[in-house]
This record gives structure tokens, C-alpha cells and sequence, in this order.
């Protein structure tokens, strides 16, 4: 499906077109830095932004490790043992 779209890169815009708009101010520079600006957003638009931030974000970390788990759970079985 990616091929479709006739971009080499695809990249996610979110909040950006509103701080291009200006609804909306960017997170301070250390706030950036830090890797936090996702924090920043969720205090200006909590309502908005708790659950996917939040709650779907959580479950799919859960899904990842999950998988990775059992990942390591395949490859420890699948070792020969001495």
C-alpha cells in the first residue's frame, strides 16, 4: 500500500499543521530536547489526546512486548542444550 502513494518518505504531520497555523505553540526548546514535546501537547489538549497518548499507546507497548517475550521464550526452546 505504501508504494501507492508515490513518496519515497512518508512521514506523520500531526500537530504540526496547527503550530504552522498558529493554534497551537510548540513545546519549549528543552522540552523538545528532552524528547517530551509529546507531554507538552498532552497538557495543553488532555481531553483530546489522553487516550491515544495514553491508553493506546500503552496497549500497543504491551503488544510489543509481548511479542518479544515470547519471541525469547521460541528462541531459548528452539537452543540446543549442552
Amino acid at each position: 500500500q505504501w508504494d501507492n502513494l508515490g513518496a519515497q518518505v512518508v512521514v506523520g504531520v500531526g500537530g504540526s499543521l496547527d503550530v504552522i497555523a498558529g493554534r497551537r505553540k510548540r513545546a519549549p526548546a528543552f522540552v523538545q530536547r528532552a524528547g517530551l514535546e509529546w507531554a507538552y501537547r498532552l497538557a495543553q489538549e488532555p481531553r483530546r489526546l489522553f487516550r491515544r497518548y495514553l491508553v493506546t499507546n500503552s496497549q500497543f507497548l504491551g503488544l510489543i512486548s509481548w511479542s518479544a517475550i515470547a519471541q525469547v521464550s521460541r528462541a531459548r526452546r528452539a537452543a540446543p542444550r549442552p
